[in-house]
C-alpha cells in the first residue's frame, strides 16, 4: 500500500528548497546579470551604430558638396587658364603683327636707301662719263659715227656695271 511519510515529504520540500536557492544564486541570477548586459550592450551597439551611420551620412553630404564645389572651382580656373591664353594669343598675333609691320617699314626704308644710293652711284658714274666723254669730244673732232659709237661703248659701260 502506498503510505505517505511525512518526514519524506518534509526532507523532499526542503531538499527542492535548497535546490531552488542554490540555482538561484549560482545559475539564475548571474545568467540574468549575464543576459541584461548583453542586452545593454546590443541596444549600446545599435545606438553607436546609428551615431556612427548619420556621422557617416553628414560626413558624406559634407564630402559631395566639397565635390560640387571642387568642380565649380576647377571649371572657374579652367575658364579663367582658357581665357588668359586666348587673350595671351591675341596679344602674341598682335605683338607679331606689329613686328612684321615694323620690319616691312624698316626694309621699305633700306630699299629706299639703297635706291637712293644706286641713284647716286648711277648718278656719279654718269657725271664721270660725261666729263670723260666731254674731254674726248674736246680733246679732237669727231664725226657723227665716232660720236654714236663713243656713246654707245658708254652705255655698254654702264649696262655692265
Amino acid at each position: 500500500m502506498i503510505s505517505i511519510n511525512p518526514y519524506e515529504i518534509l526532507m523532499q520540500i526542503v531538499n527542492f528548497s535548497i535546490l531552488l536557492w542554490l540555482l538561484s544564486r549560482f545559475l539564475i541570477k548571474p545568467l540574468q546579470k549575464y543576459l541584461n548586459e548583453r542586452s545593454s550592450e546590443i541596444k549600446s551597439n545599435i545606438d553607436n551604430a546609428k551615431e556612427s551611420k548619420e556621422k557617416a551620412d553628414a560626413l558624406l553630404a559634407e564630402q559631395k558638396e566639397l565635390l560640387k564645389t571642387a568642380r565649380v572651382e576647377a571649371k572657374e580656373i579652367r575658364e579663367k587658364t582658357e581665357d588668359a591664353s586666348k587673350k595671351e594669343q591675341e596679344e602674341m598675333l598682335e605683338r607679331t603683327k606689329e613686328e612684321s609691320a615694323r620690319l616691312i617699314a624698316q626694309a621699305k626704308k633700306e630699299i629706299e636707301l639703297d635706291i637712293a644710293k644706286a641713284k647716286k652711284d648711277l648718278l656719279s658714274e654718269a657725271g664721270d662719263l660725261v666729263v670723260e666723254l666731254s674731254q674726248k669730244v674736246l680733246s679732237k673732232k669727231l664725226d657723227d659715227s665716232d660720236k654714236q659709237e663713243l656713246v654707245e661703248s658708254n652705255i655698254r659701260k654702264l649696262q655692265g656695271a
